[in-house]
């Protein structure tokens, strides 16, 4: 084997590492491992990539292929992209993690806020009858009580989670926090 494609094949176990360790990621976030794949084989690539490049170099299903690149770009972390004479779409990875970090976690925890404020505003009004009501048991009432407190105090976070992405989406708070811990490390040092 000669040098050039002992170093080429190196290349290639090197980047597929790099593939699986970002799918690995993905997948501990409820993304599909394959569409972690896609993503990542995205992201190392120096070129966008048609679907049927993808296909070729993942050897997925063009179902599967379309239904990853969909929700990939429904989380914003690949983008349609335009090249002169192509006729096919292209994509693209977002190559900075701190915007990949931004679109992916903002997203569900939006979601996250939304799914439980639905639920805590439903519930708030059958705690209150339950507790407001002369015929509820005192002990049922009690149990009513602690869990509209609860559930009251759970607000915070709610609060909190949607300071936190609007924070991310409209500042620097990323770069903010990077440069408080590398300062902290200089100092420490």
């Amino acid at each position: 084997m000669s040098d050039h494609s002992a170093a080429q094949e190196e290349l290639e176990q090197i980047h597929a590492l790099i593939k699986n360790g970002i799918a690995d990621t993905m997948d501990i976030y409820g993304v599909n491992r394959s569409v972690g794949q896609l993503y990542a084989t995205l992201y190392l690539s120096d070129e966008p990539m048609t679907l049927d490049q993808l296909r070729d170099e993942l050897g997925m299903s063009k179902g599967s292929m379309s239904l990853g690149v969909r929700k990939l770009l429904e989380e914003k972390i690949i983008h349609r992209v335009y090249r002169k004479g192509e006729r096919k779409d292209l994509y693209q990875a977002e190559q900075d993690f701190f915007q990949f970090f931004i679109s992916f976690f903002t997203r569900r925890w939006e979601r996250e806020k939304n799914v439980n404020l639905y639920a805590v505003k439903q519930a708030q009004p059958r705690y209150q009858a339950l507790m407001e009501d002369p015929d509820t048991p005192e002990d049922v009432r009690a149990e009513a009580e602690r869990h509209f407190n609860k559930i009251n105090d759970s607000l915070q976070y709610y609060r909190f989670l949607d300071i936190l992405v609007e924070e991310f989406e409209e500042g620097d708070l990323a770069q903010k926090l990077l440069e408080r811990h590398n300062k902290r490390q200089a100092s420490e040092s």
